[in-house]
């Protein structure tokens, strides 16, 4: 009888448990051979999950062609985990060696499929092995999350602009042109802009603006890494049509439980909706964009003055940056030396690294003649160019009792001069 001889182990698999992808043929080799099957060949998958679709894993899927083309009499492999923890997948596959007149054996446990207790037994069976998957993943998840609230890196890697030392994600070399990219998304709004002000992909650029360690190392703050997540979900939704602009989308949050509000059309008018009161776990409701817009326009400027005295009153006392350096330096020895423990060398490390970006971040006043243009020819933007608009000047829009409470977009606050530039190249050229 032709026999295929399918083995596999997962990457989390061969970490943790050691398992052999040699010790799984070596057994398979040794029982073809005391049952007189001729091999056809063997299909090795690695670092790949049962839990996977069939049509992600390759060996599998070039056994598959064998079979149909009929090379093949019997699969072997060592144990039904081997082959499938998921049943629906199982079930895929199973379709097309029925089809093809071909059987398998898992030959270090009892299972067949020739009568209804065998693949009552079977289904069984699968059905414990996915539940078990699933809980092992449940508690890895559980593992990393653990790692991540204490700071601590989860494996050996990191990414661009950020190392490890001592197991804690600290800020790397490029530590300042990380911090830079996240900055100019949160001032352009778009990946693929960003791509051209770049050497990286557009696929690199997510994955970094989408990595958490950049937080757990300090380069950029939970607050600016937060609003770049929400702008990234808010410009993935492809889906919304082009003549349903909302000019304060990812904006306006909910006053009561503090939700970016998702926008809706209601009889022909646009509304900011908190998703949780949908729920009826929150007491916020509608706003009007005619109201928000109405109000802004009147309250941008008054803002922006008042932001401008606020900063003029609070520069009184500058960090010494340097000194909070020496600081980082001195908590290593004093770790290293076991003079302190890792719980209290991981605290004071975040806290101190902390105050070092919170330290580096100039305060500078925000020039009004960069705006005061824009607002002079708003009417004649399209409500594309409004939004874009909003998105750079406005960081949040929280409803009050009285109107609204704005907090201006402080991200390029010493370079607002480029918001004039930048509406009269993208915007008013781009006119509906």
């Amino acid at each position: 009888m032709r026999v295929a001889l399918y083995s596999r182990v997962s990457t989390q698999e061969q970490a943790e448990h050691g398992l052999s992808i040699d010790a799984q043929i070596a057994v398979l080799d040794e029982w073809s051979k005391e049952n007189n099957h001729i091999v056809v060949d063997h299909y090795t998958d690695l670092g790949i999950s049962a839990r996977s679709p069939a049509s992600k894993r390759p060996e599998l899927q070039r056994m598959l062609r064998d079979v149909e083309d009929g090379k093949i009499d019997l699969i072997i492999f060592a144990k039904l985990d081997r082959f499938f923890r998921n049943v629906k997948e199982y079930y895929k596959v199973e379709d097309v060696l029925e089809r093809c007149g071909v059987a398998w054996k898992a030959i270090s446990e009892d299972y067949e499929t020739q009568t209804a207790s065998g693949r009552f037994k079977v289904n069984l069976m699968l059905a414990v092995a996915q539940d078990e998957a699933d809980r092992t993943g449940e508690r890895i998840k559980a593992v990393f999350k653990r790692k991540r609230e204490k700071g601590l890196a989860i494996s050996g890697s990191a990414p661009y602009g950020v190392t490890i030392n001592n197991g804690i994600y600290c800020p790397g070399e490029d530590a300042d042109k990380a911090r830079q990219l996240f900055n100019e998304y949160l001032n352009l709004r778009s990946v693929s802009q960003l791509v051209k002000t770049t050497t990286f992909s557009y696929h690199g650029l997510r994955r970094i603006l989408s990595n958490h360690h950049y937080v757990d190392a300090g380069v950029v703050d939970q607050d600016t890494f937060d609003r770049v997540q929400s702008i990234l979900e808010e410009r993935s939704q492809r889906h919304v049509r082009s003549d349903r602009v909302y000019l304060f989308s990812g904006l306006v949050v909910c006053p009561y439980c503090g939700r970016k509000l998702s926008s809706c059309t209601v009889n022909g008018y646009k509304y900011y909706r908190c998703q949780k009161h949908l729920e009826g776990h929150c007491e916020g409701k509608y706003v009007s964009e005619g109201k928000v817009e109405k109000y802004l326009l009147h309250r941008i400027m008054p803002s922006v003055e008042g932001y401008n005295l606020r900063i003029q009153k609070e520069r009184v006392k500058d960090v010494d940056v340097g000194k909070l350096q020496k600081k980082l330096d001195k908590l290593a020895d004093l770790y290293l030396s076991d003079l302190i423990t890792k719980e209290k060398y991981e605290k004071e490390y975040k806290a101190t690294q902390t105050a070092i970006v919170e330290a580096e971040r100039e305060k500078a006043p925000i020039d009004p003649e960069s705006i005061k243009p824009v607002l002079d020819a708003y009417k004649s933007l399209s409500d594309e160019g409004k939004r874009i608009f909003w998105s750079r000047v406005v960081r949040t829009i929280k409803p009050t009792e009285k109107g609204f409470d704005i907090e201006l977009n402080y991200t390029y606050r010493n370079k607002t001069s480029d918001i004039l530039q930048y509406v009269q190249t993208n915007i008013f050229q781009n006119q509906s």
